[in-house]
């Protein structure tokens, strides 16, 4: 084989290596929005289990209101609807970032691969976590706030919902969020583990089959 036909061999060698990585980026990032964080806000398997309705029920009964479980449902249902709307933007934003950082990297020396460090995941864990906890207060306060009139019922005096509105915003924005965030952080420190290993493994294959190639080591 000519000069070359090898170089152009190499390069094909190279081009199919970052695009694997890249590939799996796009799975590890589509697992972790579609999978993992969509699973924060389903509705839960029993009511027990979705804190933000134990709580307003709790809120009722401390109160002695019987408050229309239709319509809490159904602004509820409204809520984790209106917080997976971030969705898109969280996966082009990891996509995004991974991507144009590995088309950046040059591989044309034999011993330069792609690397993914924990460094790397510490600005796009903050970006990650700022516009997950902005779609949360957004869809409390479209979603729940504004729609919790519907809830009550009309003999309620405005004081006590005004004290119920106050509690429950109260636990919103703190054990609710701060459970929700933990569970989110979780969820993301496993996806970036795996999407580190997956590249290594990506890397030790390329690397791999350079060194154990003959047309690639005729270069």
């Amino acid at each position: 084989m000519d000069e070359d036909s090898l170089k152009q061999f190499m390069q094909q060698h190279i081009s199919n290596y970052r695009n694997s990585v890249l590939e799996i980026v796009r799975n590890n990032t589509t697992v972790l929005v579609d999978e993992d964080i969509t699973s924060l806000f389903k509705e839960p398997p029993l009511d027990s289990m979705d804190f933000l309705k134990v709580k307003i029920l709790g809120l009722a009964k401390k109160n002695k209101i019987i408050f229309n479980t239709v319509a809490l449902n159904q602004i509820l249902s409204s809520y984790r609807f209106n917080v997976l709307k971030c969705c898109s933007k969280l996966k082009k934003i990891r996509i995004d970032f991974f991507t144009n950082k590995i088309k950046k990297i040059d591989l044309d020396s034999k011993n330069s691969i792609i690397r993914i460090n924990k460094k790397d995941f510490v600005t796009i864990n903050r970006e990650f976590k700022k516009v997950m906890k902005e779609q949360l207060a957004k869809s409390f306060e479209s979603c729940v706030i504004k729609k919790i009139d519907s809830i009550f019922p009309d003999d309620v005096d405005e004081k006590v919902k005004d004290s119920i509105v106050s509690e429950l915003t109260k636990y919103f924005k703190g054990t609710y969020q701060r459970q929700v965030l933990e569970n989110y952080d979780i969820k993301i420190m496993v996806k970036d583990t795996i999407l580190i290993n997956s590249t290594k493994e990506q890397s030790d294959h390329y690397l791999f089959t350079i060194k154990n190639s003959r047309l690639l080591n005729d270069i």
